[in-house]
């Protein structure tokens, strides 16, 4: 193999190492040298390469004093390796980064940027060897005879142990004729086309590729430095505002089913600090968790609301009106076949243990959900992106299982390329009659390619219309691009989750694979009018991302949430009933409401629900509706731990969550009583038998964050 290399790339112009990097590695090989006068007489280890003495030695009395002699080399020639190692590996990721971006083709660039990490270290070691011998200002007379000293043999020496001491994928042994093949395909055309792809010994083929993921091995990662929360990424946004209903009687959002708020909120106090209030999305945190709520007869009904109103735990006098929507359960005999990619991040920032080796064990349970028939590709992205599994049949698991196992963590996160190939994948194997989804595993950081958010939302609305969808998993802390997943998300027709442990990716991908994986309903939007003769105010609690135009809700052409089997989704409104003195808005002086002498029969209404959705294959909505009267409403005065209100746990516990939500945030418009003692006794209310412990752990957590929360 190193001889085909070597005559391959001696017919090939390569640059010379650079002169000021030659300097360094004499002037700390000389400092070494040093360093090694003054220590010749103590026993110690003798430097990076001190086990090289182990090999090839037939008489270790004659050999000991010529090694010790040769600290000064070893040391020398670590230290000039490092030095056009490093070289190489950045002209490596630069030179492949800019043929991807069609900068620099020219074919010099490609052929350096193509050799291998072998190749790069013989020549550190001959270059070591043969550089010109510096002043007698720079190195003693002891280092030049050292140098002239070393021989041939111990080169190869030096070279097989340095192979040792770098971890790199074992490559078939055609690695060889494929890193020629690779080269010289890409010194000879002028864009990426498709190739075989060589990765831990996996060959696939696939002729819609973006670029071909590198067959030779990763540059080496340097350890991350420490993450910091403060500097994930959130999109800032206002809370929702109280509404006066004689001026703007109508509110319209679109349904949310995402979770990643709560799980990042839940980390962040784990962690011991609070969260970004950016950071909390109410309706998340509320949606986290399932609820028993009553669901539709059929599936030609995919959802059914169920709304009560109550009195306000925060502020006495207003009155809470809470939405649970329950959507189709499907039996898994009739589930469609799943058609997935996996698009996983393995840049340098996913080298950290809660993300690149989370991320693979995440993705191991989900396969243990899949039935044998559904299929899984694999794309990945660094610097490049390419196919490293062809669509493969969960049958053949242990093939899908190499596959994750192989990956490693390196580069810069050339994460557009990476989605282009991922649909490219779908496209390839598409199936109208299964569920076609991207699943995107990231750490949310997109600096390579195209990354504004409204470009990558052009693209993934482009392909959704096609059928394939796209959810987003986030890993990690520290270089979360939140705003980016939650675009990427819910554009895509996908949920967005946030996996910090390997208990959450249980729920996400195997608890609730279901409703993650098989839509019933799409483009779910809810509007609520209220009735002025009985509700003077409103604001509705969360959805603050999610907020539509009056105009949108029957508009077909304007996307919205989805809703998968089984999920529940909730919704909680607080209102000002009309006569009970607590409406923040004034009278207007000129502009009175005038009273109109024709009651209505609404009187007995608070509000009218009304929602529209599309089924999965449809592109025409349908609407149902529902009033919201004093039917809906469970008597019982505002403190609600003391009376006995026939709630069910799941109002209770919902409530907790959206008061313990407002309190994280300091949301101005909760009342001023309401604390964290309020939250806990809500949520004892509501508890339930609590198969899964979800609630117990919030119950933990309000505790904890009772002793971080000092701003009271």
């Amino acid at each position: 193999m190193t001889d085909k290399l070597d005559d391959f790339f001696n017919n090939n112009d390569i640059p010379a190492p650079d002169e000021s990097a030659r300097k360094t590695a004499l002037n700390m090989a000389s400092a070494e040298f040093e360093a090694y006068q003054k220590e010749k007489n103590q026993k110690k280890f003798q430097g990076f390469f001190g086990r090289i003495r182990l090999m090839g030695m037939n008489n270790p009395n004659d050999r000991r004093s010529k090694m010790k002699n040769r600290k000064l080399v070893y040391g020398g020639m670590a230290t000039a390796m490092v030095v056009v190692l490093a070289g190489g590996a950045a002209l490596y990721q630069t030179q492949t980064s800019e043929f991807l971006t069609g900068t620099d083709q020219s074919a010099t660039s490609i052929v350096t940027a193509g050799k291998s990490l072998e190749v790069i270290q013989l020549q550190g070691l001959n270059h070591a060897k043969t550089m010109d011998t510096p002043s007698s200002n720079q190195v003693s007379p002891q280092m030049k005879e050292e140098i002239t000293d070393f021989n041939e043999s111990e080169l190869a020496d030096a070279s097989r142990m340095q192979e040792s001491f770098v971890q790199v994928p074992t490559a078939p042994e055609t690695n060889a004729d494929v890193i020629i093949a690779e080269t010289s395909r890409a010194v000879t055309q002028t864009a990426p086309a498709a190739s075989p792809i060589v990765q831990q010994g996996l060959v696939a083929e696939s002729d819609k590729m973006i670029a071909p993921w590198p067959p030779m091995p990763y540059p080496i990662p340097e350890p991350m430095p420490p993450q910091h929360a403060d500097s994930d990424k959130f999109k800032d946004h206002e809370m929702n505002s109280v509404k006066q209903v004689s001026q703007e009687p109508v509110s319209t959002f679109s349904v949310d089913v995402d979770t990643a708020s709560y799980s990042f909120v839940r980390r962040q106090l784990n962690s011991g600090m609070l969260p970004n209030p950016d950071s909390v999305r109410i309706e998340e945190m509320i949606n986290y968790f399932p609820y028993n709520y009553q669901g539709p007869g059929s599936k030609e009904t995919p959802f059914k609301a169920n709304v009560h109103v109550v009195s306000s735990p925060w502020k006495a006098g207003n009155k809470l009106i809470h939405i649970g929507i329950k959507g189709y359960d499907l039996d898994k005999d009739v589930q469609p076949r799943s058609n997935l990619v996996f698009l996983l991040d393995v840049s340098g920032s996913m080298n950290e243990p809660d993300k690149l080796p989370l991320l693979k064990n995440s993705f191991k349970l989900l396969l243990n959900q899949l039935r044998p028939d559904d299929t899984v590709g694999i794309v990945v992205y660094a610097g490049s992106a390419g196919t490293v599994l062809e669509p493969t049949q969960v049958k053949n698991k242990d093939k899908i299982l190499n596959a994750l196992e192989s990956l490693q963590a390196g580069g810069s996160t050339a994460g557009a390329a990476g989605i282009q190939g991922a649909y490219a994948l779908a496209e390839q194997s598409f199936d109208k009659d299964a569920v076609n989804r991207i699943i995107l595993a990231t750490d949310g950081d997109f600096n390579v390619g195209m990354s504004s958010d409204d470009e990558l939302k052009k693209l993934i609305e482009k392909k959704r219309e096609s059928g394939i969808f796209l959810s987003v998993l986030g890993f990690g802390q520290g270089n979360l691009n939140d705003s980016l997943m939650q675009t990427l998300a819910q554009n895509g027709n996908g949920i967005a989750a946030h996996i910090d442990t390997l208990s959450e990716a249980q729920k996400v991908l195997v608890d609730e694979a279901t409703s993650s994986l098989f839509p019933i309903a799409k483009d779910v939007k809810i509007q609520v009018e209220f009735n002025p003769e009985v509700v003077s105010e409103y604001r509705l609690i969360g959805y603050e991302t999610r907020s539509l135009n009056r105009e949108d809700f029957n508009n077909d052409k304007i996307d919205a949430g989805d809703i998968g089997a089984g999920h529940t989704v909730t919704a909680i409104y607080e209102i000002v009933p009309k006569g009970s003195h607590n409406e923040l808005y004034g009278e207007n002086r000129y502009n009175k409401v005038e009273e109109t002498e024709a009651k209505t029969d609404f009187g007995n209404e608070y509000a009218f629900l009304k929602m529209r959705y599309k089924l999965p294959n449809e592109n025409t909505s349908t609407l149902i509706t529902t009033p919201i009267s004093t039917a809906n409403e469970f008597n019982g005065d505002a403190d609600m731990v003391a009376s006995d209100i026939d709630w069910s746990p799941d109002t209770y516990f919902s409530i907790a969550v959206a008061g313990f939500g407002q309190l994280l945030k300091d949301d101005k418009y909760l009342g001023g009583d309401f604390g964290y003692d309020d939250v806990l006794k809500l949520a004892q209310k509501g508890k339930g038998q609590d198969p899964y412990g979800y609630r117990a752990e919030f119950i933990n957590l309000v505790r904890l964050s009772q002793t971080l929360d000092n701003r009271n």
